[in-house]
């Protein structure tokens, strides 16, 4: 077995074959990787066995991990071994941001995705804010999702601009908005106003306005925006939805006591919206 605590989420799914097979690709990439790696990494998924193949992998954040640089929340098993494999290779700068490029350019999607997840640890992290912007605008749904959700390298690394596209893109392509990592640290008064503009857009098309675009722009609402909250809030019949909508809405306005059907125990604004990210 490779010794690399990245891979001990899929330890006890490793056949003996697997393990022989993936030492052998250690050796090989620590060896000459610009020889081998390509062949390794666009090969993996046929080389595993079944069990490696269907299988989803996701690895609790705890204390003691929150630290770390990867979020592994339902990845594939191969996705996890080509980031592993990625996490080997070692050279200087310019061979390395070569190499890696290279891999951006001729990768297809499952191995994209791989890579986009790889962001966090990637070496010489500076030269791959170009390649983030383009996952944020790919069209590929699962390249979008390793860029958008659970990863920390936009948080760390975009400007302003790039992170509030990446946070409306997240919006306009139906991600989990919530999987978004550092979303509420890096909120602006930019980023705000622009999902005023989207919340007057949804609201004019008489479609459906989605609760965390008022916890985004909170700080930050017109007297007309403030009426469509207030709108939204008395349709409202989601407990979670509700209590988010009322948590903004009372920071214009005084509401009267919590209905009790409309009660979530309580909870506060974290609490809920850690339940409401489950869902």
């Amino acid at each position: 077995m490779p010794n690399c605590k990245l891979l001990d989420p899929i330890s006890h799914l490793l056949s003996n074959d697997d393990q022989n097979y993936l030492n052998d690709c250690e050796r090989e990439i620590k060896n000459s990787y610009k020889k081998s790696f390509i062949r390794i990494f666009s090969t993996l998924n046929r080389k595993m066995s079944s069990a490696i193949q269907t299988a989803v992998i996701s690895k609790p954040q705890t204390e003691s991990t929150k630290t770390e640089s990867l979020i592994i929340e339902n990845w594939s098993a191969v996705q996890l071994i080509r980031v592993w494999l990625i996490s080997l290779i070692e050279d200087e700068e310019k061979e390395y941001v070569k190499f890696i490029d290279n891999l951006f350019s001729y990768s297809d999607m499952h191995e994209l995705a791989a890579l986009y997840s790889s962001l966090p640890i990637l070496k010489y992290p500076e030269n791959w804010i170009g390649r983030c912007q383009e996952g944020i605008r790919s069209n590929i749904g699962l390249v979008q999702e390793a860029v958008i959700e659970n990863n920390k390298y936009p948080y760390l690394y975009l400007d302003e601009s790039s992170w509030n596209q990446l946070v409306l893109k997240a919006f306009f392509t139906g991600k989990n908005i919530l999987n978004i990592y550092g979303l509420f640290e890096r909120n602006n008064q930019t980023l705000a106003e622009s999902v005023v503009d989207y919340i007057y857009e949804r609201y004019s098309a008489k479609r459906e306005i989605h609760p965390i675009l008022w916890l985004l722009a909170a700080k930050f609402l017109p007297d007309r925006a403030v009426g469509i909250l207030s709108e939204s809030y008395e349709k409202c019949s989601d407990d979670s939805e509700s209590f988010i909508l009322r948590h903004v809405l009372s920071q214009y306005i005084t509401l009267p006591p919590t209905d009790a059907g409309r009660d979530v125990s309580g909870n506060s604004i974290e609490e809920v919206l850690k339940s409401y990210k489950k869902r």
